[in-house]
């Protein structure tokens, strides 16, 4: 078993965009500049408020902004889940450039085989865990009368107007919008975090991520359990999981998400976003959609525990993303979604992820634009890492040492932010098909006692 390294938070506040403290290899850090929302480009950073009619105009632009964003997308029909979510159908093939959608990679194509090198011991071990959790899904998972059209898929419409009821001061600039949204990170000066790292030479990542809706997030927190491939600098990565924020989702329930970056914290249509909110993303599956609500799948305190199954992989020069048991879509080879050869270049490129990763993080996040001050949002289950049922977990993390072979993680250490905010314990492994290795994290932030 490993023990968790615990980092000081003024070391991990001046390593941001330095170097990667766990392992001692350089590396470009993300997220290391963050502007809260309701901040805009155009001088009014600093007002602390606006006349009625000021606020009325902006709202006003902002709600133009996205309706001409919905009209560019073509949709073919509109539908509205329990949870209050908007869906629009559109046509796979209009996301590309030549109408053709790529193909996912074959799940059972894919091998289980170790690299060369000793293998741990202890994911042949003889212990037998009796933990089951059940499987996240989607509303539309679940309820087959939410899907639109055959032929069709689904994009998560922006709630503008939840926005604008929960904003302080609307942005002059509606696209501050969406490039002001706090993007994830593993570690920076404003970030508190648990992560699990590996470094080498990858084509992907698999694991599950359990569930659980935190307490919160407070105001414009965000709280995170996610995956990310990384490689480059400027940082290029493709990050997918468990979100919790305000300002993206209108609500603060969990909502399965994606996000990719092509150059460090830069944003916009085919440079860095999430989820379907900036060009980049092509949506494949008719029933899984990045921006959709998983909040029906919450573990409880002592009770029964839930997870998403989440995967991201490099096929065929394309970058999927499989979640709750599907191909979600994928972020293309090309600009534009296009075949090869790339009339407007590749989207990442070959000194980032464009040909494989280099690292990989399993991690819980949380953001907060005081930090290093403590926060109130909790991390995981709002619980310290104890154990089943109680604090929340990754488990089965697999990595993809070639295209189509992979292998489970068998080394390495946890490291954290602040334990006495947020903290970590394992990794562990078993020989349990379910439970070749896990790890707990999480914690109640400045609720905690020594948590300052």
């Amino acid at each position: 078993m490993f023990n968790s390294i615990v980092f000081p938070r003024h070391l991990i506040a001046r390593a941001a965009c330095c170097a990667t403290l766990a392992f001692g290899i350089p590396g470009l850090l993300a997220g290391c500049v963050s502007t809260p929302v309701g901040t805009s480009t155009d001088g009014d950073s600093q007002a602390t408020s606006i006349s009625a009619a000021e606020r009325a105009t902006r709202s006003e632009r902002i709600r133009a902004y996205f309706a001409e964003k919905t009209k560019r997308s073509d949709v073919v029909a509109t539908t509205r889940t329990p949870s209050g979510q908007t869906l629009d159908w559109i046509r796979p093939e209009s996301q590309v450039e030549g109408g053709r959608l790529a193909e996912p990679p074959v799940q059972e194509h894919a091998r289980l085989t170790a690299p060369e090198g000793p293998v741990n011991p202890f994911l042949a071990s003889t212990i037998e865990l009796r933990q089951v959790d059940r499987s996240a899904q989607t509303e539309v998972q679940l309820d087959e009368r939410l899907r639109g059209p055959a032929g069709t898929v689904p994009i998560v419409r922006f709630d503008v107007e939840r926005y604008l009821r929960e904003v302080d001061i609307p942005p002059f600039n509606p696209a501050d919008v969406l490039t002001k949204v706090p993007p994830p990170s593993p570690a920076s000066n404003d970030r508190y975090y648990a992560v699990w790292q590996r470094f080498g030479k990858f084509f992907g990542t698999a694991g599950r991520i359990n569930v659980w809706d935190t307490n919160g997030p407070v105001g414009n927190e965000t709280s995170i359990a996610q995956t990310a491939v990384i490689r480059g600098e400027p940082m290029q990565a493709i990050e997918a999981g468990k979100i919790e924020l305000q300002s993206l989702n209108g609500d603060r329930s969990p909502h399965f998400f994606t996000y990719y970056r092509t150059n460090g914290t830069a944003s916009g249509d085919w440079v860095a976003g999430y989820n379907t909110l900036v060009d980049g993303w092509i949506q494949y599956s008719s029933r899984v959609s990045p921006g959709m609500s998983i909040s029906a799948w919450n573990s409880r305190t002592g009770g029964d525990q839930f997870s998403l199954d989440v995967e991201v992989r490099l096929h065929e020069g394309n970058w999927w993303v499989w979640v709750a048991g599907e191909w979600a879509g994928y972020y293309p080879h090309c600009i534009g979604g296009g075949a090869a050869p790339c009339s407007r270049g590749t989207l990442f490129s070959s000194n980032g992820i464009r040909d494989e990763a280099s690292r990989l993080d399993w991690f819980g996040e949380i953001f907060d634009s005081t930090a290093p001050k403590a926060t109130a949002t909790d991390m995981g289950s709002g619980e310290f890492a104890g154990g089943w049922q109680h604090a929340a977990y990754f488990r089965n993390l697999t990595y993809f040492w070639q295209p189509a072979t992979y292998w489970w993680w068998d080394s390495g250490s946890v490291s954290v932010t602040d334990a006495t905010c947020y903290n970590a314990n394992g990794p562990f492994y078993s020989s349990d098909a379910n439970w070749h290795n896990w790890y707990f994290y999480g914690g109640p932030g400045k609720d905690a006692t020594a948590c300052k």
